[in-house]
């Protein structure tokens, strides 16, 4: 089915109750070529039944560690870095080391928690 008759179709809800393989080519036919010149970070997609989202991610947490086997001989602790993206900006970065790997865990993970914390009540702020 070519894209006009997909959306006159859809537009006109003849797809009700209507399941078929041809329907969700020409669904996600359209999505690719909704996506392709995007202005922002959020993505068309089809879910069953013909349901439109239209999603994306705005804020990303990454994080690398080195255990001490890949420094120096001497150096003899994990280290790495935890960094916030806003829409692929980094704008947050901590250096983080420890002597276990037990350590690091509670380490990082409080760490992201507080930025997990800040993060949503500044988000929540900016609506309230």
């Amino acid at each position: 089915m070519d894209l006009n008759t997909f959306k006159k179709e859809l537009d006109s809800r003849n797809f009700w109750g209507v399941n078929s393989k041809e329907a969700f080519e020409s669904a996600y036919e359209w999505a690719n070529e909704a996506n392709e010149n995007s202005i922002n970070k959020c993505q068309w997609s089809w879910d069953c039944g013909l349901k439109l989202d239209y999603d994306g991610e705005l804020c990303n947490i990454s994080s690398r560690f080195y255990p001490p086997h890949k420094s120096s001989a001497e150096y003899r602790k994990y280290h790495g870095w935890i960094s916030v993206y806003i829409l692929e900006k980094e704008v947050f970065e901590k250096e983080i080391e420890s002597e276990t790997l037990d350590q690091l865990k509670i380490l990082v993970e409080k760490k992201v928690l507080e930025l997990e914390n800040k993060i949503k009540a500044a988000v929540e702020s900016l609506f309230n």
